[in-house]
C-alpha cells in the first residue's frame, strides 16, 4: 500500500521551506500523488530580498542625479497560467545647468509575465514578456531586465525540496525519492500549483 501526500511549501531567502505538515493518507496506487504550492507572496519576498535590496530599489542607472533609473514596489500575482510581476519604473535623463537638473524624466507602471515549467526535474519559468508598458522606447531597456529576473523568481530542483521536506519529519529514517514527475503545472488565483507523483522509499 502506498501512501497520498500532500505538500504545501514557499519560498524563503532562496530556498523551500515547509508551511503545512506532511499528511499521510491511505491510498491503493502505486506511486505518491502530491500537489506543491507555491503563494505569489513568497515570490514576491524573494524578488524584494534578491533585488529590490536599495530601500525597495532596484537601479537599473544610478550614473548621477540627472541621469538615473530604477523599479519599485515589485506585486506578483498569478493568472490565467502566467506568473506576473508588476513594478513601478521611474527614470531622468539631463544635464546640471546651474546647479539642477534639466532633461526629461517618466514614470509608469509596466508588467511582464512568464509561463511555469517543469522539465529535467526544474520548475522554471518560460515564455517570458512585457504585458503592459506606456512607453515603448523603454522596451529595450526593461525586456532584459525581466528576462533576467523572472526565471530567478521561480528556480526550484523539486526532488531535491521534496527529500528535504521529508527528510526532517522521518528521521532517523532516511528518504529516498525516485521518478518525481510533474503531471500539471499551472499559475492562477495568485499561486503555482505543481501536481507531483513520485515513488518513496523510506529505510
Amino acid at each position: 500500500m502506498s501512501k497520498s501526500w500532500f505538500l504545501r511549501i514557499c519560498f524563503k531567502t532562496g530556498h523551500a521551506v515547509a508551511l503545512l505538515s506532511v499528511v499521510f493518507v491511505a491510498a491503493t496506487a502505486s506511486a505518491a500523488d502530491s500537489t506543491l504550492v507555491i503563494e505569489n507572496t513568497a515570490i514576491e519576498k524573494k524578488l524584494r530580498e534578491q533585488y529590490f535590496t536599495d530601500k525597495g530599489r532596484f537601479w537599473l542607472n544610478n550614473a548621477d542625479a540627472c541621469n538615473q533609473s530604477w523599479l519599485e514596489s515589485p506585486k506578483v500575482t498569478a493568472s490565467a497560467g502566467r506568473l506576473r510581476i508588476a513594478v513601478f519604473f521611474s527614470g531622468r535623463v539631463g544635464a546640471q545647468v546651474g546647479g539642477q537638473c534639466v532633461g526629461g524624466a517618466d514614470a509608469f507602471n509596466v508588467t511582464a509575465s512568464g509561463k511555469p515549467f517543469y522539465r529535467d526535474g526544474r520548475l522554471g519559468v518560460e515564455d517570458i514578456r512585457i504585458d503592459s508598458l506606456s512607453k515603448e522606447i523603454y522596451r529595450p531597456l526593461l525586456q532584459p531586465v525581466f528576462s533576467s529576473m523572472m526565471p530567478k523568481a521561480l528556480d526550484v530542483n523539486l526532488k531535491e525540496t521534496v527529500v528535504r521536506l521529508l527528510a526532517g519529519r522521518t528521521a532517523p529514517y532516511e528518504v529516498e525519492i525516485n521518478e518525481l514527475v510533474a503531471t500539471e503545472v499551472t499559475a492562477d488565483a495568485d499561486r503555482v500549483n505543481v501536481r507531483l507523483q513520485f515513488d518513496l522509499r523510506v529505510r
